[in-house]
């Protein structure tokens, strides 16, 4: 699974003057995110909808 900007902000641009320490818990979030949503991902092939139940 990949994802990119519109545009391409540069990572000074993005972290500004974040300390390395916040830097590195953030990017540790992303990558539980990133995880989590290909855990869940639903092949479309193999989608059967939502239960009505």
């Amino acid at each position: 699974m990949t994802w990119r900007w519109e545009y391409g902000p540069s990572e000074a641009y993005v972290i500004g003057e974040a300390p390395p320490a916040f830097v590195a818990e953030v990017e540790k979030k992303a990558d539980e995110l990133v995880r989590a949503a290909a855990a869940f991902y639903l092949d479309g092939t193999q989608y059967e909808g939502c239960s009505s139940r």
